[in-house]
């Protein structure tokens, strides 16, 4: 982006409404037509009469921002002195004209007619030439003032369906497959004849295939509460023997 384009930029986009966008972005001029211009032999006249405008075409508004030229370059300067805004809606029709570097753009606004003049080639504004080729093209096919461009697509009809969501669950859920054996903290509701007394020191065979030194605590059915260093805990009757 050129300095001129960064300069537009930042004066239109605090006028953006929501949902507008720019679209085209160019330098252009108010002066008198190739006639005129060639009877005004004294190039400061010309410069008095003509006004220069940084232009952005939104797709609501064509605004123009007054602005200066710099007197032996003609290169617009970064400075707004006011600003002319039209409603895309309001512009009928463009048509282009004139030769060479000295092009003009005329909008009919239906009950008067805006008639700027543009020079494609140079690149103040980088813009500048897709301003003068699209432009026109753009307006004339009626998108602008149908609102087409700038808007979010219709959406149609209900978000589709989820897939990969968790089914629906009915009645109880299903039986844990490989869940962890049980842990022993209660003894099975039958009973069986006690062997071993309460503070027989015995050897307990455990999980890990070890056996390891306890004492009967209270033996209930087919289970011993033992005593071990760690705490006390049930073991099945066949795990237990006198130590």
């Amino acid at each position: 982006m050129t300095p001129l384009d960064q300069y537009i930029q930042s004066q239109v986009g605090p006028m953006l409404q929501p949902g507008e966008q720019i679209l085209h972005t160019s330098t252009m001029r108010r002066q008198p037509g190739l006639l005129v211009q060639m009877l005004l032999i004294g190039g400061l006249l010309l410069m008095l009469i003509t006004k220069t405008y940084l232009v952005a075409l939104t797709n609501r508004r064509l605004i123009l921002i007054l602005t200066k030229a710099g007197f032996w370059s003609g290169t617009p300067k970064p400075m707004n002195l006011g600003v002319e805004e039209h409603d895309v809606r309001a512009i009928k029709d463009v048509s282009t004209s004139g030769f060479a570097n000295n092009r003009s753009m005329t909008f009919d606004l239906g009950n008067t007619k805006l008639k700027l003049r543009i020079s494609p080639w140079f690149k103040s504004v980088s813009g500048t030439k897709d301003f003068f080729e699209q432009v026109p093209t753009l307006i004339n096919s009626g998108q602008l003032a149908t609102g087409q461009l700038g808007a979010p697509p219709q959406q149609y009809g209900a978000p589709p369906q989820q897939y990969g969501a968790p089914p629906q669950q009915y009645g109880a859920p299903p039986p844990q497959y490989g869940a962890p054996p049980q842990q022993y903290g209660a003894p099975p509701p039958y009973a069986a004849a006690p062997s071993l007394g309460p503070g027989t020191r015995v050897l307990v065979l455990a999980q890990d295939g070890q056996r390891y030194p306890g004492t009967v605590v209270h033996q209930q059915g087919a289970h011993y509460l033992c005593a071990m260093q760690n705490g006390q805990f049930w073991f099945p009757i066949g795990n237990v023997s006198p130590g």
